[in-house]
């Protein structure tokens, strides 16, 4: 890898700000300028080139789906370009340029969708920053549906407040809370709207905070929806690399000698803690999440690490 490259990758790497689609934009960039770098390697060493750096991202962020079904349909298209004797770098392009178009038509879908959801004059529950919860809550404003977002920051990385800045720049009301105050303000809400890093079988992956939302708004029996594209969902027979410990040093910076700090950006919440996952197809339930799972194929080169 050369040292453009890997400096590209650390920069995507040490972004915990950026949410899950944000984070699939940056690598999708960096693996079209990979691929156009040396327009005469051979299909099989272009493969392996973009592979190693794929994998490389993955591990980067080892939550975030969007990345795996990049490099995924990316390697799909490389072996039917093979198949076709059709340019390979061409392929790529067009693996990227797909991949590119359809999180924007699927974040314009799910804010469709989720403007039914939005109450008026209520008051909205939400956590970290997500990109695809911010579309729906500004093009909610835009329809002039008037409502109140609480935003817990998301502690450590406290990128909550980014999203606090971003629907408070657009003209929507916000308050921010501490994470822990966040979960004792789901009573006061009408509604509760998270992201996603990634869906599978075995639950909703997301911000850290996410699974105690859903669980306090199930007590008071406030909605929970998270917004979530299909690129977010994991493909079967994928094992996503152990989550990364992110530095003590974010929790406590001068911790006394003996005391151990575990920093994990993101939780597993299970689906039936949900009310419905929103998606470009519309509201799913989540027992019906399964079968759409089941149509995506994974790559044998993604099959392990």
């Amino acid at each position: 890898m050369d040292s453009l490259t890997a400096q590209a990758v650390a920069a995507i790497a040490d972004d915990s700000v950026s949410g899950a689609v944000e984070i699939a934009e940056q690598s999708a960039q960096l693996l079209l300028r990979v691929a156009h770098a040396n327009p005469t390697l051979s299909p099989a060493l272009l493969r392996d080139q973009l592979l190693a750096v794929g994998w490389d991202l993955i591990r980067a962020h080892p939550t975030m789906a969007p990345l795996v079904n990049l490099i995924n349909g990316m390697l799909w298209k490389l072996d039917a370009a093979y198949e076709r004797n059709v340019n390979a770098h061409y392929a790529v392009s067009e693996a990227i340029g797909e991949f590119k178009r359809r999180l924007r038509v699927h974040e314009a879908a799910i804010a469709e969708t989720a403007l039914r959801l939005i109450p008026e004059d209520g008051q909205i529950l939400t956590t970290g920053r997500s990109t695809t919860v911010r579309a729906a809550l500004r093009h909610a404003l835009r329809a002039g549906r008037r409502f109140r977002v609480v935003c817990a920051e998301g502690r450590p990385a406290c990128e909550g407040r980014s999203m606090a800045t971003e629907l408070a720049t657009a003209g929507i009301p916000v308050t921010v809370v501490i994470d822990a105050l966040a979960i004792s303000l789901a009573n006061s809400a009408q509604l509760v709207l998270v992201g996603a890093d990634h869906l599978g079988s075995h639950g909703l992956v997301n911000k850290v905070g996410t699974y105690g939302l859903a669980l306090a708004a199930g007590a008071v029996r406030v909605p929970i929806y998270a917004l979530c594209g299909s690129e977010k969902f994991l493909p079967p027979g994928y094992m996503p690399p152990a989550q990364a410990h992110w530095p003590a040093e974010q929790v406590w910076p001068d911790a006394p000698a003996n005391i151990a700090i575990t920093n994990l950006y993101f939780d597993t919440t299970p689906l039936d803690a949900l009310a419905g996952i929103v998606t470009e197809q519309g509201i799913q339930p989540t027992e019906g999440i399964e079968a759409w799972l089941a149509a995506t194929h994974l790559h044998p080169a993604l099959h392990s690490v």
